[in-house]
C-alpha cells in the first residue's frame, strides 16, 4: 500500500519511515515560510525615524504629527528627537485593522 496525502489533508502513512518523511517535508515546509519574516523581524530596527514610519505605514508627516499629538501613537523624544518604537506602531495597526465582513 503507498502512503497518500489525500486532498482534504488527510495523511495515510504505513510505515514509520513514511511517517518521518511526512513530518520532515512538513516542518521543511513550515520552516521555509516562516524563515524569511523570522529574520525580517530579528533585523528590523526597534525604533523607527519619521521618515522610516511614512515609509512603513505611507502616513503623510501631519497625519503622523496629529496621531502623536493625540496620543494615538506611541512615541519617545529627547530634545527635538523624536522616535516610534516598531512594536508599538505594529500593536497599533493590528488593533486598528478592519476585518471584511
Amino acid at each position: 500500500m503507498e502512503d497518500n496525502i489525500n486532498t482534504d489533508n488527510t495523511v495515510i502513512v504505513t510505515t514509520e519511515s513514511a511517517l518521518e518523511k511526512v513530518f520532515s517535508k512538513l516542518f521543511d515546509k513550515k520552516v521555509n515560510e516562516s524563515l524569511p519574516e523570522l529574520v525580517k523581524e530579528a533585523t528590523a530596527k526597534p525604533w523607527l525615524t519619521k521618515e522610516e514610519l511614512i515609509d512603513l505605514t505611507g502616513w503623510s508627516s501631519r497625519t503622523i504629527q496629529h496621531m502623536r499629538d493625540s496620543n494615538q501613537i506611541p512615541y519617545s523624544k529627547h530634545g527635538r528627537k523624536i522616535l516610534y518604537p516598531r512594536k508599538g506602531i505594529m500593536e497599533f495597526l493590528e488593533d486598528h485593522h478592519i476585518k471584511p465582513s
